[in-house]
């Protein structure tokens, strides 16, 4: 058997939870990537969700080079709407497609931002938003083979819906790992030369239970060792016996990777960026959108999405705004801290002038960066403005300013400016994980890498050149190459995916809206 690349993708895998789970002898095959292995940190995105930073992964460009920078984006057809994103959506060529340009056969398994499947020399199951009855798998004629031999189950473990029984988040995610796994061994066989299967599990579980597996969370001491803390525990014991699953599937000659798209951090403080907005005087509420808002998170709104005739119901809900946008100079415009002004000749009901726009911009960020709440506590630790972070043709998709929150703090969807929070617990931070061990892999420290490292990486271990990427091959894990592959780079890149209609669109919003990925 040829030498091969296995990436297992452990979403918000932070090696602080890890180390402390090694501590209770969880990780057994983690521990034994590491004797003989190579360590370090890949720094993620801003912002550092999954949507994001996976297309990073994929790409090897920071967001400004491949233009996803939230989960929605403007519906080109009608600009007052947020459609979500998709495969489509990356604006740059994926290491799949050009290693599958250079001849060289992919497997691909669970990647967020993969849906719809598109074209590759090889196998691919999309990740991670599916909708009802949709082919998520390519080629076509793979998908009753995997149907037949091993279901993936997909999407679930929406962990927001879990607080009143959060066992049974717990009991899905088991059962979803199990499954999942048996999916990628049918998907691993054979000949290939790099490979991808990734878990979201971890992401699922350490936001709703980030005190029970994060040491430095003020509760931690307290939580550790209650019964729900070993049983989460349990779900790390199962996650770690996957890797030797799909090692084994690979065979003995595989170069194995563990990495995460971002690491994941304690939180018990929470900030709605809007309220904030609000309370500067930077923005104004209307009547009606806290009703609004309530609608769409809840129950009858999630009943609707199954039922035809709710479809046309909820593209109506939308209309109202949570904002006056008569009397508002900027908004919250993505997950992860984005933050635009409502320009002029840009959004649909702007009312900033572009002469006023650096002013506007520049009072903004001093005005969240001095914002405190009653008890005279920050949310926000730093405000960039876009250009500071991005290059690329996109960054006119980027939000204006990018808002970093403060230690124990995260930005979501809470009905306050300021907030005490115990679900989630955890959220996103930049830095993530990398492990990698067998085949290549040079031992020792790997120090902090960039999650754009990911794709140079796969391609400098097929000899393919990583040219008009912002990430550079990890020699530890790619060995050294040349790269004088014959393939030339493609930057910008028109993918042929399967149009999403109406009642997917609205499938996926919910799907997210679940997930705490959107309002």
């Amino acid at each position: 058997m040829s030498e091969r690349l296995l990436i297992i993708g452990w979403d918000g895998a932070d090696w602080e939870i890890l180390d402390d789970l090694m501590h209770f002898g969880c990780l057994p095959n983690i521990e034994s990537m590491l004797q003989g292995g190579a360590r370090g940190t890949l720094l993620s995105t801003i912002p550092d969700h999954s949507w994001a930073a996976w297309s990073t992964f994929l790409t090897g460009l920071n967001p400004g080079g491949h233009g996803v920078f939230d989960f929605v984006e403007r519906d080109p057809v009608e600009p007052q709407r947020r459609i979500p994103v998709s495969s489509g959506s990356i604006k740059a060529e994926t290491f799949f497609e050009r290693l599958s340009r250079a001849g060289h056969e992919i497997r691909a398994a669970n990647v967020p931002v993969t849906y719809p499947p598109f074209q590759i020399r090889g196998r691919m199951i999309s990740g991670i938003t599916i909708p009802h009855g949709q082919t998520f798998v390519y080629p076509r004629d793979f998908g009753p083979e995997l149907e037949r031999r091993a279901p993936f189950p997909t999407n679930g473990m929406e962990w927001t819906q879990f607080r009143d029984h959060p066992q049974d988040l717990i009991d899905e995610a088991r059962s979803f790992i199990e499954r999942r796994t048996a999916s990628f061994e049918v998907l691993l066989e054979g000949n290939w030369k790099v490979a991808t299967c990734v878990y979201i599990a971890s992401d699922r579980l350490q936001h709703a239970f980030g005190a029970y597996l994060l040491p430095t969370h003020p509760d931690h001491a307290r939580l550790r060792d209650t019964p729900l803390a070993a049983s989460i525990r349990d779900v790390y014991r199962l996650l770690d016996h996957q890797i030797e699953r799909l090692r084994e599937a690979a065979g003995p000659e595989t170069t194995a990777v563990l990495i995460s798209d971002h690491g994941f951090g304690p939180v018990n403080r929470a900030s709605n960026l809007n309220q904030v907005l609000c309370k500067l005087g930077m923005a104004t509420p209307t009547r009606t959108g806290g009703a609004t808002t309530s609608l769409r998170r809840s129950a009858l709104w999630r009943t609707l999405g199954t039922r035809s005739i709710g479809y046309a119901i909820k593209r109506r809900a939308r209309a109202p705004a949570t904002l006056d946008w008569s009397k508002t100079m900027a908004y919250r415009s993505s997950h992860g801290g984005g933050v635009s002004i409502n320009l002029k000749g840009r959004e649909v009901k702007g009312i900033v002038d572009a002469r006023d726009y650096e002013r506007v911009r520049q009072e903004v960020r001093e005005a969240l960066l001095g914002f405190k709440d009653a008890g005279g506590d920050s949310p926000v630790a730093e405000v960039l403005l876009r250009e500071e972070l991005y290059s690329g043709d996109h960054i006119d998709l980027a939000p204006d300013l990018l808002v970093r929150p403060t230690s124990l703090w995260t930005l979501t969807y809470t009905d306050a400016a300021a907030s005490v929070t115990d679900w989630p617990t955890g959220d996103h931070r930049r830095t993530g994980v990398v492990l990698a061990a067998g085949g290549r892999t040079m031992p020792g420290e790997l120090g902090q890498r960039d999650l754009a490292d990911m794709s140079a990486t796969a391609l400098a271990f097929c000899g393919v050149p990583a040219s008009a990427q912002n990430g550079s091959a990890i020699e530890e894990i790619a060995g050294r190459s040349d790269g004088n592959g014959r393939v030339p780079s493609t930057r910008e890149q028109r993918r042929q995916t399967q149009a999403l209609t109406q009642q997917d669109e609205n499938q996926i919003a919910d799907h997210l809206r679940n997930l705490g990925y959107i309002e």
